[in-house]
């Protein structure tokens, strides 16, 4: 399965530099492990996109996890193969 996400500049950046390898989302899309993630760079200030795109792979997924809210899930990202 392929989600569009957007994601914020700062975020977007520390993810294309490779620090950034969790998201955490609201699990209204039913990720799955495998699926694959198009980050679209949207600046909240302009209420814009910015054309940016970055691709990630769901590797892991962590649930029901103490400090996780209910329905949210940490997703273990990284660049396809």
């Amino acid at each position: 399965m392929v989600h569009k996400l957007k994601i914020h500049p700062q975020y977007f950046n520390d993810v294309a530099l490779g620090l950034k390898k969790v998201e955490i989302r609201l699990n209204d899309r039913n990720y799955q492990e495998n699926d694959r993630l198009i980050l679209q760079e949207y600046n909240p200030e302009t209420k814009k996109y910015t054309g940016e795109t970055l691709v990630r792979v769901v590797k892991f997924i962590i649930s029901d996890c103490p400090g996780l809210m209910p329905n949210y899930v940490a997703l273990q990202i990284e660049k396809p193969l």
